[in-house]
């Protein structure tokens, strides 16, 4: 029972925490404990907004909330606390109001905000404590058991606008007082001085914007102009965006909406003496993510379900691009085996031009030429009825067949695509491979497909001069669809006669020569729930601890690797690449350490040199580094490292060798893992700043699941790992 309600308690205090930090859009429990002392800056208004986040955080118990939605039903009755309490003097009226209040707020913060999600897909934000507000509001001068608290004239401190914009930081909390917005800003460049720079922009732009149209100030003084703007820069460019000057825009045209529905809802509400709350931050906000979550281009810079600090979201975000291509872009498969090169590419020259620039076409080349002889005959052609594969997961959605090849150099533009078949990919897109063989294509409308399954034959139908493979990607089923974004993975690329080089993600240039990374098992973590490793870390040579990464699945069912300090990462292994992001959890040099050897690993045992820039610094040993990376972000945020990798014929592994470096300040490591099949990293070694790091897998283990026995397998190695390079 004692455990019972210890497990409780602990679970109230962090959500509440959660809920004060919300109130100022920072997503961390730990801002939420000065912040909550913010507010008892004013004793009455504290205690009842305290109260009433309590009662908030139960009724959102009653109503169903999990975890994600109780502290928003925290933040909601906060709010309406603390406003009860700023407005008129403690005692037992005001505690009924705040009781009510939090439980009305908490409640609604459910309700709306699940028929907000399921019908429009966004966030119910604070329009619950809006709602009470103005309900309490109302009624509060038909109450006599509230009596009014004197208006207190905020002092001046640094100057007009100045103390007008702390003052406005202050009052997120109904705490007017530019000293109380000092503090404010104190904890949002503890946690990010990119909501700083919102923040600003937001209030100036606002303030520009209502200056330009004449607001008369007596109009907009009641309403919150100011917070309202700040909150909506910070909600729009920050806490649901990665950082971009097109996010920062779109957050100054959020703050201007902000300003400009301050203004109109103020004197709308006016006249039944009521003022707008937070609700022109909610709409302008709802206003800009609505449009741009439907706008496919914008909508990748948005994320609604991992609300983060803009500079995590900033390190997601270029994870996300080295690791899968650029916002929007689709990987895809080399559709063919050996090398090819590319005749034409993104907005080419002949055909890949405006609303079907996004294509590639594929022959191959031999001493400059694309056929031996004298190229009369398609069997001259070195590219003709070579095989053609699949380069996706989809179902077969069209298949034409029956369309004759045409002589060399002639073309039939009666049937433009030839032989070709369509793709369904998940979601609305489909991929066209063109110009194929007649009555070469194996899969049927309705069958499914996997990268690399056999399609057909190239050939030279429809519009094709000379024998080539035409590939595309487009947003609908209708042949001639406008084409989409796509890019290679995992493939050797080399332009011109430089040696080839790996890339995880590439769009070629014409000329380009490609050839398939082979899928192979290059794995340092073989990713099944359960599964993990047991190592022995040394430092020094002299022993640590003995450390543990184990895989588990999380709250969205993705893969993830814990370590038994508490860090955490997802995972991701495909045919491509083994790798890992969204490093949160607890600090955890050691699995820092395991990331910088193992976190980017190209699955083909082809691949023996390759290079990253998406490498988190903050991963590197010592203060300096993280300091660095945590200070001078962005310009010091990423790594450049550079890996090389061979097979070990004494340890039967491969030996991934890989050089860490901050750019600017030359900090860095030297790392070194052992891969062995079918058990993956079984030794890690570091050096950087003359500590010496190790760690050697003592067992490989599997924990039970229904249906799923539990084993544990020692690991012996065949020699000792030899020492970083």
């Amino acid at each position: 029972m004692a455990s019972i309600l210890k497990h409780h308690l602990q679970r109230l205090l962090e959500e509440v925490g959660r809920g004060y930090a919300w109130v100022a859009l920072l997503p961390s429990s730990k801002a939420g404990v000065p912040l909550a002392l913010l507010t008892f800056f004013e004793p009455g208004s504290g205690i009842a907004g305290l109260f009433a986040a309590i009662c908030a955080w139960y009724a959102g118990e009653i109503a169903g909330a999990d975890e994600a939605e109780r502290p928003v039903c925290v933040f909601n009755g906060l709010l309406v606390g603390l406003f009860v309490g700023h407005v008129w003097v403690a005692g037992y009226g005001t505690a009924a109001l705040s009781l009510m209040g939090g439980i009305l707020a908490g409640w609604l913060t459910v309700v709306l905000g699940r028929l907000a999600f399921s019908l429009v897909r966004l966030p119910i934000l604070s329009l619950p404590f809006a709602l009470v507000s103005i309900l309490t509001l109302a009624a509060g001068g038909s109450l006599s058991a509230l009596q009014a608290n004197p208006y207190q004239a905020p002092p001046e401190l640094f100057g007009l606008i100045p103390d007008h914009f702390l003052a406005a930081l202050g009052n997120l909390y109904f705490l007017s007082n530019p000293a109380c917005g000092i503090l404010v800003i104190a904890v949002m460049a503890y946690f990010s001085r990119y909501y700083l720079f919102l923040a600003l922009a937001g209030y100036l732009a606002a303030a520009l914007w209502l200056q330009f149209l004449g607001a008369a100030p007596e109009h907009l003084a009641p309403t919150a102009w100011d917070s309202n703007a700040i909150l909506a820069s910070l909600l729009v460019g920050g806490l649901f965006s990665a950082p971009s000057p097109l996010t920062a825009a779109l957050a100054v045209l959020a703050a201007l909406f902000a300003g400009w529905l301050s203004l109109s809802f103020g004197r709308i509400l006016d006249s039944a003496h009521l003022v707008p709350f937070s609700s022109p931050f909610v709409f302008s906000s709802w206003i800009v993510l609505y449009a741009v979550l439907r706008n496919t281009r914008m909508s990748p810079s948005f994320n609604l379900l991992l609300p983060d600090f803009p500079e995590r979201s900033l390190e997601r975000a270029q994870i996300g691009r080295a690791r899968l291509g650029e916002v929007g872009s689709v990987a895809l498969a080399v559709p063919f085996s050996g090398e090819w090169t590319v005749s034409q590419g993104f907005s080419g020259r002949h055909t890949h031009r405006g609303a079907w620039r996004h294509a590639l076409d594929f022959i191959i080349l031999k001493e400059g030429l694309s056929f031996s002889g004298k190229g009369e005959r398609l069997e001259d052609f070195h590219c003709y009825n070579q095989p053609v594969f699949s380069p996706s997961y989809g179902q077969v959605w069209r298949v034409v067949n029956d369309i004759p090849d045409n002589a060399p150099g002639k073309v039939n533009v009666d049937a433009n695509w030839g032989n070709h078949i369509l793709i369904r990919l998940q979601g609305s897109k489909f991929v066209l491979l063109a110009h194929l063989r007649p009555w070469s294509i194996v899969p049927v409308p309705g069958s499914w497909l996997k990268p690399g399954d056999f399609i057909g034959y190239c050939g030279n139908s429809g519009r094709s001069p000379q024998p080539h493979i035409h590939l595309h990607l487009q947003e609908g089923e209708m042949l001639g669809a406008p084409t989409a974004p796509f890019h290679l993975a995992s493939v050797l690329v080399a332009d011109s006669e430089e040696a080839p080089r790996y890339e995880l993600s590439v769009v070629p240039r014409e000329s380009a020569r490609i050839s398939a990374a082979l899928s192979g098992e290059v794995r340092p973590f073989y990713l099944y729930a359960g599964r993990g490793i047991r190592y022995q870390v040394e430092r020094g040579g002299e022993p640590v601890e003995d450390w543990t990464l184990i895989c588990r699945v999380d709250d969205f069912g993705r893969l993830n690797l814990v370590s038994s300090r508490g860090g955490k990462s997802v995972a991701e292994s495909t045919w491509a690449v083994f790798s890992c992001f969204e490093r949160s959890g607890n600090p955890d040099p050691f699995f820092d350490l395991w990331l910088l050897a193992c976190a980017y690993s190209p699955a083909s045992f082809q691949i023996e040199r390759w290079e990253d820039h998406s490498m988190p610094a903050r991963f590197l040993p010592g203060k300096i580094a993280k300091w660095l990376s945590s200070a001078l972000w962005p310009w010091m945020t990423f790594l450049e490292s550079r890996h090389q990798r061979g097979w070990d014929e004494e340890s039967q592994g491969w030996r991934q060798r890989s050089e860490h470096r901050q750019k600017h300040s030359g900090i860095g490591a030297n790392t070194e893992a052992l891969i062995l099949p079918q058990k993956g990293c079984t030794f890690v070694a570091a050096e950087s700043g003359g500590n010496r790091y190790t760690m050697q897998a003592k067992s490989l283990f599997q924990l039970a699941d229904v249906g799923v026995p539990s084993w544990e397998e020692e690991i012996r190695l065949s020699s000792s790992p030899g020492k970083s390079k």
